[in-house]
């Protein structure tokens, strides 16, 4: 029984971080083609056209550079898509982080400035090993990452809806938490 849920949540963190990574890979993909498009656009109206062919459409159209941006071992996309989910991840611990770290201040002000240190970094430390663990030991996003591949287009739109869900709930949670640390420390 415990396997199953640690499966679920690894399930789970893994389509989120697939999803991020799907978002960097468009964004990534848009920059690349209105860069062309621009550089297109420009060569024809200074005369470079021949540069242009020979040179800018060699490189946009070669796969090994494009690797550069959406490998999926070690690219662009994905060590942003680690940093997001990493901080996504970390705004739901942070609510109880906010709130040790304002009782932190609150109580010790700046006598004990590594416990208050420890007291704002202990929660989202600790929060984060489960995450952790589900997605990035032994590279197990890119197993999950396979599966995903194969999913059908309603399973996408579906992930994309939680994704941008856990974003704004992230967000939400680090909003609350640094008002609770405030009223804390107001009050």
């Amino acid at each position: 029984m415990k396997k199953m849920k640690n499966n679920k949540f690894e399930y789970c963190m893994n389509a989120l971080h697939y999803c991020i990574y799907k978002g960097e890979v468009r964004l990534y993909e848009n920059a690349l083609n209105n860069t062309s498009k621009y550089l297109r656009f420009f060569s024809k109206l200074f005369g470079f056209e021949k540069w242009y062919h020979r040179v800018a459409e060699k490189n946009i159209n070669d796969t090994e550079g494009r690797k550069i941006f959406f490998d999926k071992k070690k690219s662009f996309s994905i060590g942003k898509a680690n940093r997001i989910f990493g901080f996504l991840y970390s705004g739901y611990p942070g609510l109880f982080s906010f709130i040790l770290g304002g009782l932190g201040f609150r109580f010790f002000e700046d006598k004990y400035p590594l416990l208050n240190i420890f007291l704002l970094g202990i929660p989202i430390g600790i929060g984060y090993i489960p995450a952790y663990r589900a997605v990035f030991t032994k590279d197990k996003y890119l197993k999950y990452y396979k599966k995903f591949e194969k999913k059908d287009a309603s399973w996408h739109k579906k992930w994309k809806w939680i994704t941008i869900a856990f974003f704004i709930g992230s967000w939400i949670m680090t909003a609350m938490g640094g008002a609770a640390m405030w009223g804390i420390l107001l009050f």
